[in-house]
């Protein structure tokens, strides 16, 4: 027979009053992703990506990070993010959103500062962390009464394992605030994308000159001021195909289109299935 003790002096990160709440999880095969989710934020809670497979570039505020298995990915509240996945660049990953996250010498629902890159790449403990993905799932599709405590303390585990990845494998960059326009650029239409904008109202509410706001924004993001709102307008949208029972009618009104079938269009183009197929297929998984 084997005994083994347990450690006596365990400082766990969170204190009873900051208990982190798990609002959903999920994995996503690669063969899916190839329908990618588009230009979204989320303003109440945490976002964590575990990514086990494949390779692309994310656009996460505003620096595209190539991402590869064995990143992790923290998505701060608020924080908007483009997954650049496809048939040529399929992503495998799971994915937790934890709201009530309170930590020291951070805003709340942030698991890293701002102004730090956000994408981590361990070694030591990915295999226990993929594991602890795969037992959190089966927990989440038991549906018994007692798995939803076991899901309370494994999120508490899943966020201690990563924390202390993030912060002891790695130090992370810091970011450059050599953008600083380009970043007034990209809050103006995050502010307004879902109204008629047009690259002369930015440049008229913000005093700048048309080349100018074409030139930064693009140099800094890789998209134009108008494809960029595009993307938002769609990834909003899908937030929306996902979460809530609107009507795509309502939805395509909902995120600034005119006519549901220009709607479908744009969508169709650069998700690669119509929205009523990728509400379908977020809900039956």
């Amino acid at each position: 027979m084997l005994q083994h003790f347990a450690e006596e002096n365990v400082s766990p990160l969170f204190s009873s009053k900051t208990q982190p709440i798990l609002c959903y999880m999920g994995k996503i095969l690669p063969e899916i992703s190839v329908y990618p989710r588009i230009m979204h934020s989320h303003q109440n809670h945490v976002e964590i990506s575990i990514i086990y497979s494949g390779t692309s570039k994310y656009l996460i505020g505003d620096c595209k990070q190539v991402i590869r298995p064995g990143d992790i990915i923290i998505y701060n509240s608020g924080v908007a993010h483009d997954e650049l996945s496809g048939p040529d660049s399929q992503i495998g990953s799971y994915f937790f959103a934890v709201s009530n996250l309170a930590l020291p010498g951070l805003r709340p629902n942030a698991l890293v500062a701002d102004h730090v890159t956000p994408v981590f790449h361990i070694e030591q403990d990915f295999q226990t962390l993929l594991d602890l993905c795969e037992t959190m799932l089966r927990q989440m599709e038991q549906h018994s009464e007692w798995s939803k405590y076991l899901l309370h303390f494994e999120t508490q585990a899943l966020l201690e394992i990563v924390w202390r990845s993030i912060h002891h494998e790695r130090s992370p960059q810091e970011g450059k605030n050599q953008y600083y326009l380009g970043q007034k650029i990209k809050e103006y239409i995050e502010e307004h994308y879902h109204e008629p904008i047009s690259i002369k109202d930015i440049c008229r509410d913000l005093g700048l000159s048309e080349s100018y706001v074409s030139h930064t924004f693009k140099d800094m993001l890789g998209y134009s001021p108008m494809q960029y709102a595009l993307r938002c307008k769609i990834g909003e949208a899908q937030t929306l195909l996902i979460s809530t029972d609107y009507s795509i009618t309502e939805i395509a009104r909902m995120v600034g289109f005119d006519a549901q079938s220009h709607f479908n269009q744009r969508f169709i183009k650069y998700v690669g299935i119509s929205p009523s197929k990728f509400r379908k297929n977020y809900r039956n998984r």
